[in-house]
């Protein structure tokens, strides 16, 4: 059965960029290999929350794809000798989140793009002249 998944990894901060993409790569051509690729989101290098494997820099990046139930346990074994990679998780994706989440992002741009245009009414009181029109 084919299930939709995300994978967060993060590799070695402390790499040189080209080798950094370098494994970035790597993946991402195991997932295209392996599964229907969608997308790859880079977070790109971030401090680590605590210290994991003497490192305090990490760079991230998720990828997105469909896969059948065995890739992801395929891509923890391709990846468990390589030393750049300190960490990685893989969830499966509940596509009905993504749904409510865009639909979400749709409403709040609406209400800021009707925030902007009430903004330009010509109605020149701040916040505090509005509170102190309503404690009156």
């Amino acid at each position: 059965m084919i299930r939709p998944y995300e994978t967060a990894v993060v590799i070695d901060g402390t790499l040189a960029d080209d080798a950094i993409q370098r494994e970035q790569q790597q993946l991402e051509d195991f997932f295209k290999s392996n599964s229907e690729f969608e997308k790859v989101d880079v977070w790109g290098k971030r401090a680590l929350a605590y210290t994991i494997k003497k490192k305090k820099i990490g760079h991230y990046a998720i990828f997105f794809y469909k896969a059948e139930g065995g890739v992801p346990a395929a891509f923890e074994k391709h990846i468990r000798l390589n030393e750049n990679i300190i960490r990685h998780l893989t969830v499966v994706r509940d596509l009905k989140n993504e749904a409510a989440r865009e639909a979400f992002a749709v409403r709040k741009e609406k209400i800021e793009l009707e925030r902007a245009e009430g903004a330009d009414d010509g109605d020149d009181m701040d916040r505090d002249d509005r509170d102190d029109r309503d404690e009156r």
